[in-house]
């Protein structure tokens, strides 16, 4: 069976539900490898799913970002700082 989506501006594409719920790698977060095969062919597969949960500890990087966003400072918070100063520049 194929299935027909649409590349929006930014290069995505979203899979059909038909398709991510047959594929139990495919949910929101995975990571994947997309291979050019030739000129009309990509291939999407999954990215070493167990190895990259074993190397990248995602809750944990989470919880030090929230917590670099909680510092506050006298001219508010981390987060603010960052973005003013980007601005600045």
């Amino acid at each position: 069976m194929t299935y027909v989506a649409t590349i929006r501006h930014k290069g995505q594409v979203t899979i059909p539900d038909k398709v991510r719920n047959n594929l139990s790698w495919l949910n929101t977060g995975s990571v994947v490898h997309i291979i050019p095969l030739n000129s009309h062919t990509v291939v999407v597969k999954p990215y070493g799913h167990e190895e990259m949960k074993k190397k990248t500890n995602w809750d944990k990087i989470w919880d030090l970002i929230s917590l670099s966003r909680s510092f506050e400072g006298k001219n508010g918070n981390l987060s603010s700082f960052i973005v003013e100063d980007r601005n600045a520049h």
